[in-house]
């Protein structure tokens, strides 16, 4: 059921990044049409980057997605997870200690 949703995020991802690049195209292919043929050339070379952009964009995100729903990628995201976790506690737990040296120094010297 997890993974069904995780699939249906994505792929709603990938619908979203797509009409982005139509709708893109589609204004682009307009003002081409109301420039003359003068900039068709520039329209065809955008349109194709667009496009490309899209596709690009698709294949990342299908890949993120696949490799989300990849058993071994989980387990590798938890430890990496886990490992960030541990490393900004530790990072919390010097601090703290920093901190308390610091007032500790300064409260210990005589009260006026």
């Amino acid at each position: 059921m997890k993974d069904d949703q995780t699939r249906k995020a994505w792929d709603e991802v990938g619908e979203r990044f797509g009409e982005v690049g139509r709708r893109i195209s589609e204004h682009y292919r307009k003002l081409g049409a109301a420039t003359g043929g003068a900039a068709e050339e520039q329209r065809r070379a955008v349109n194709d980057a667009v496009k490309k952009a899209v596709d690009e964009l698709d294949h990342a995100l299908t890949a993120v997605g696949d490799s989300l729903r990849d058993q071994q990628t989980q387990e590798s995201l938890k430890q990496a997870a886990r490992s960030f976790g541990d490393a900004v506690s530790a990072t919390f737990a010097d601090l703290g200690e920093e901190i308390r040296k610091r007032v500790g120094r300064k409260g210990s010297g005589p009260t006026a």
